[in-house]
């Protein structure tokens, strides 16, 4: 798929490079000599994917990429850095300072295309507002737009594997509605709606980048990329507190809805690949809900079990 591509680097010959592979591979690309250029021709392009060597005179890519970063933050815009300095400390620099990706130079170009097409297609795939993203979602039988299973799962172990790669955190949720079988037998359209709003309130709680999905007609499983453990459990208590203002439907009888979550992490002694992670949340999950339900069970180096101050 044609994309729109801003080439900044003050290398004429590396400009020209990543010009003509990206170029090859169908893009279309707007080039920048520096740092402030790069931002004028961004807002003047709106391009799809941002490529920014590291030095560069008049503004540096790394506060170019703060500033671009901050300036799409309600959007998802790729931006990967390439630099000659290719140290562990360089690439976490540059991460940090809110890149998606890294590359050494000189780079492969087929390398730096297939990095580019996995940067594409995660942002086509969070282009979708959610709602729209997900609608329909709840009913299993109700055709997907683009296979949204398979986008998920491949937007989650890039994002493990990019974690895995620079240390970074990774978080993992799983929510549940409880009580769900039986709100769906005495009141199906009710537990319809109490669903939709329970997905409102989930997609209230969290930033553009982070990845959701039904993992079945009662409950979500969220992937946090670059959060703690405080950040999992800040987004864990607003999902738990938002549904506990949520009215059970009037044929269930009254009183507020409940959640139980489970959360896993990464780094983690226990978790060394992406079905640790998953089945670590599994197993926080089914203890949230063993428990008697509407609690959140952390896995960090145990179970933590607990029910947030309404």
């Amino acid at each position: 798929m044609r994309s729109r591509i801003l080439v900044a680097d003050d290398s004429e010959s590396d400009r020209s490079a990543a010009r003509e592979a990206l170029k090859s591979a169908g893009h279309e690309v707007f080039e920048a000599v520096d740092g402030q250029q790069a931002l004028e021709v961004f807002a003047r392009e709106r391009p799809d994917l941002v490529l920014l060597d590291v030095v560069m005179p008049r503004l540096t890519g790394l506060e170019t990429c703060r500033i671009i970063k901050a300036k799409t933050q309600n959007s998802y815009l790729p931006i990967i850095m390439v630099s000659t300095r290719n140290s562990v400390n360089a690439r976490v620099e540059g991460l940090r300072s809110g890149a998606d990706d890294y590359l050494g130079k000189p780079y492969d170009p087929d390398e730096l295309c297939a990095r580019v097409e996995a940067l594409l297609r995660a942002r086509r795939a969070l282009g979708a507002e959610p709602s729209e993203r997900w609608r329909g979602s709840l009913d299993p039988g109700v055709a997907r737009m683009g296979d949204p299973q398979d986008t998920f799962r491949r937007r989650v172990e890039e994002e493990f594997d990019r974690a895995e790669r620079y240390s970074d955190p990774l978080a993992c949720l799983r929510i549940e509605l409880d009580r769900f079988v039986e709100i769906s037998a005495l009141d199906e359209g009710g537990a319809r709606n109490l669903m939709e709003q329970v997905r409102g309130v989930i997609e209230s709680s969290i930033r553009k980048i982070d990845l959701l999905h039904p993992t079945d007609p009662q409950g979500y499983v969220l992937a946090l990329p670059n959060t703690h453990f405080p950040g999992a459990l800040a987004v864990a208590e607003r999902i738990w507190r938002g549904v506990h203002r949520l009215p059970l439907p009037v044929a269930t009888g009254s009183g507020p809805a409940s959640v139980s979550i489970g959360v896993s992490f990464f780094p983690n002694k226990d978790t060394h690949s992406l079905q640790d992670l998953e089945d670590l949340v599994e197993a926080a999950l089914n203890r949230a809900r063993g428990e008697g339900g509407g609690q959140i069970c952390l896995y960090q180096h145990q179970g933590y079990l607990y029910t947030p101050e309404d």
